[in-house]
């Protein structure tokens, strides 16, 4: 048989007939034959290989969001890669240019607290990587994004703590360098307009994420003349480390002060002492779509189209 017709059987193509299909396959298996795929991958100048880079797996957030890329990514036959910047650029950067010079079909990335230049990422387009950030991005919409709608759900949680009772709601914002930070501000201070609450810029602090700054930060809050009594916070774990400071040096407060951060993580149901609320951020649905939007954007690579940002909704998951 021609080498074409051999490819073709072991690929069942519908021009073989079923007899020479069942030939070639017995004999193939008689000499535990494996096609060789890199070589095929060659001819076609793809890897078949999808890059994501995440800040940590320790976070329950990022394996959901993996789960539904690894789905996407099954289906159009593709493997991913996982790296983990741990919260640190240079590192990041190193994993970038390694994707670069493994020539990965795509990347998918949540970059890291401390990211704020747009050159390296650029440069990855420039070489055929198309990107897509997941649920951290800048604050330019300069490339394709899947984030949570972060502005809304603000609103969702500083209404909830003032239907509990609370007028002075502290927000521990995340790092400036992260649109996403921003955008959870932004639906605070639109929450706290439309209750007709006047902003307290003393209620507001930056936290990098550490248990560290975020114990100093409500240390802060709690020594100021008219400490809030409930926290609007970036995400989950900062609220968890939140808890653990009031826990150790304020523990009749504990019942009287209510918080809520972005991340309804699945350890929640067994801790004894719960946020009053989680925003759930559905990640796997964020993983979903990340990965359906980088295949779109590999298969029509001549038409890739301005910069889309996809904001999938939350909800207010009460504890």
């Amino acid at each position: 048989m021609s080498v074409s017709t051999v490819s073709k059987a072991l690929s069942n193509h519908a021009n073989i007939s079923n007899l020479t299909k069942e030939r070639v396959h017995r004999l193939a298996r008689e000499w535990n034959y494996v096609p060789n795929e890199a070589a095929r991958h060659f001819k076609q100048n793809k890897s078949f290989t999808l890059g994501v880079v995440i800040p940590d797996l320790i976070d329950q957030f990022f394996v959901a969001a993996i789960r539904g890329v690894e789905e996407i990514a099954g289906k159009h036959k593709y493997q991913v890669i996982i790296a983990q910047s741990h919260e640190d650029a240079e590192k990041e950067e190193q994993i970038i240019k390694n994707l670069i010079s493994n020539r990965v079909d795509g990347v998918i990335i949540t970059i890291s607290k401390n990211t704020n230049k747009t050159e390296l990422f650029t440069q990855l387009e420039q070489n055929g990587i198309p990107v897509v950030f997941l649920t951290r991005s800048f604050g330019q919409p300069l490339f394709n994004n899947v984030t949570a709608d972060n502005i809304y759900a603000g609103e969702l949680a500083t209404n909830y703590l003032y239907q509990l009772g609370h007028r002075r709601i502290a927000h521990l914002m995340g790092p400036k360098t992260l649109s996403t930070s921003h955008q959870r501000f932004e639906g605070y201070i639109k929450g706290l307009e439309k209750l007709k609450i006047g902003f307290d810029p003393g209620l507001l602090r930056e936290v990098d994420f550490s248990e560290e700054q975020t114990h100093q930060a409500i240390k802060e809050l709690l020594k100021i003349k008219n400490p809030p009594t409930a926290f609007f916070v970036f995400k989950t774990y900062v609220s968890l480390d939140a808890i653990n400071y009031i826990k150790i040096n304020h523990p009749k407060l504990l019942q009287k002060i209510d918080i809520i951060g972005f991340g309804n993580l699945p350890l929640i149901k067994y801790l004894d002492i719960k946020p009053k609320a989680s925003l759930e951020e559905n990640s796997y649905e964020m993983g979903l779509q990340s990965a359906t939007l980088l295949m779109k954007l590999i298969n029509n690579p001549a038409d890739p189209g301005p910069p889309v940002s996809i904001k999938i909704p939350c909800e207010l998951i009460i504890h």
